[in-house]
C-alpha cells in the first residue's frame, strides 16, 4: 500500500474509529481467541507502543522480526518461536473479517477425524485472495497454481487453523528460500499432509491497496454502528445540517453551514470548517481537520489529516497532508 504505508504501519491504519489490528483482535476475542502473538518488522516499535496501555497487554506478545524483509513467512516463523499452544489461528494483521469465519474454521479443524495438520477458510464466491484447488476428497491439492484434474474451489479467506507440526514446514520452506505462507502449505501438501478446506461465508477483506481500504470503510459505515465515545455518526439515508457552530465535549468542532451526509463518521477531536460538505461514505479519524468550503466524499482521513480550504476530495485516503487515491 506504499506510499501510504511509508509513513504509517498498515495494521495501525484507523478505519471508522478503530485501527485495523484492534478491529481484527476484537473479532478474534468474540470468536474465543484469548492470546495474541503479533510479528512486527518495519516500524515495529510503533506497534509495541500502541499496546503499551492496552487492558489485556499480558495476553499480547509483540515479537520483533529482525529479518522481516524476507517476507511474511519469516515473520510467521519468528513469531511462532514464542507460541506454545498445540493449535492456533494464523492470519494477517491487516485482515478485516466478519465474526463466524474464524470460529467455524477452528471448530472444524479441532473436530476433524483423523486430525489434519491445517484447515483453511475458503470463500467459494470470493474474488480476492489466493486461488484454492481441492481434490474430490475435500483436501487441498494446491494453492495459487492449477493442478491437473482439480478445478478452482474458491479463494483463501486468509484464516488458517494449524497444528504445531505445521511450523516444521514453515521453517523448511523458509530455509529453501520461500517467502509466503502459501509456499509452506504447498510444501506440506506435496509431502502428503492432509490440509482441508472449510467453506465459509461472510465478508472479509485482504487490505492490500487503497481501493480495498476504502471498501472496508464503506462496508463498516453502511453495515455497522460505530460505538466510539464522543464521536458523531450519521447513518445512511440521513443528513445533518449545522446552523451555528457547535463544539462538542469530545473536541469535535463543526462550524456554521456544514452538511454531513450519511453514512459518515467523525471521531473525537476533528474540526470541520464552515460551509463544508462531508459525505456520503466518509470517515474522519481522530483529530482530522477539513478547512472551510471543502467537499469530501467516499474518503478516509487518518488521524491528524489536514484538508486545505476549498479542496474537493473523492475516493481518497489522506494521511497528514498527503492524498492517496484508488487506482493511483
Amino acid at each position: 500500500m506504499s506510499p501510504l504505508t511509508d509513513g504509517i504501519q498498515k495494521a495501525l491504519i484507523s478505519c471508522v474509529g478503530l485501527t485495523l489490528i484492534d478491529r481484527l483482535m476484537s473479532v478474534l476475542r468474540t470468536e474465543g481467541i484469548e492470546n495474541f502473538t503479533i510479528g512486527v518488522g518495519w516500524k515495529g516499535d510503533e506497534m509495541e507502543h500502541h499496546f503499551d496501555n492496552h487492558p489485556e497487554r499480558n495476553r499480547i506478545d509483540v515479537v520483533h522480526v529482525p529479518e522481516y524483509e524476507h517476507g511474511p513467512l519469516q515473520t510467521l516463523v519468528t513469531a511462532l518461536d514464542v507460541v506454545r499452544d498445540e493449535q492456533f489461528i494464523v492470519c494477517p494483521a491487516d485482515l478485516f473479517v466478519e465474526g463466524g469465519i474464524v470460529s467455524l474454521t477452528m471448530s472444524e479443524h479441532i473436530t476433524d477425524n483423523p486430525p489434519r495438520i491445517a484447515s483453511l477458510a475458503v470463500d467459494k464466491s470470493g474474488r480476492n485472495g489466493t486461488p484454492v484447488y481441492v481434490k474430490d476428497t475435500g483436501l487441498l491439492a494446491a494453492l495459487g497454481r492449477t493442478v491437473q484434474d482439480c478445478s478452482e474451489s474458491g479463494r483463501s479467506a486468509m484464516v488458517l487453523a494449524v497444528n504445531r507440526h505445521f511450523t516444521n514446514y514453515c521453517r523448511e520452506a523458509l530455509d529453501s528460500g520461500e517467502r509466503r505462507v502459501v509456499d509452506a502449505l504447498n510444501l506440506a501438501i506435496s509431502k502428503g499432509e492432509a490440509i482441508c478446506q472449510v467453506d465459509v461465508t461472510g465478508r472479509w477483506f485482504d487490505i492490500d491497496d487503497i481501493e480495498s481500504l476504502l471498501e472496508v470503510t464503506e462496508y463498516l459505515l453502511r453495515y455497522s454502528t460505530p460505538e466510539i465515545d464522543g464521536s458523531v455518526f450519521v447513518p445512511a439515508g440521513d443528513t445533518m445540517d449545522i446552523g451555528e457552530t457547535i463544539i462538542l465535549p469530545s473536541g469535535i468542532v463543526l462550524e456554521s453551514g456544514v452538511q454531513i451526509i450519511g453514512p459518515s463518521f467523525i471521531a473525537p477531536g476533528c474540526k470541520v470548517g464552515s460551509h463544508c460538505v462531508i459525505g456520503p461514505v466518509v470517515s474522519l479519524e481522530m483529530k482530522a481537520m477539513v478547512e472551510s468550503n471543502s467537499t469530501v466524499r467516499e474518503s478516509l482521513l487518518q488521524g491528524g489529516a489536514q484538508v486545505r480550504t476549498g479542496t474537493n476530495l473523492t475516493g481518497s485516503v489522506v494521511h497528514g497532508s498527503d492524498v492517496f487515491q484508488k487506482g493511483k
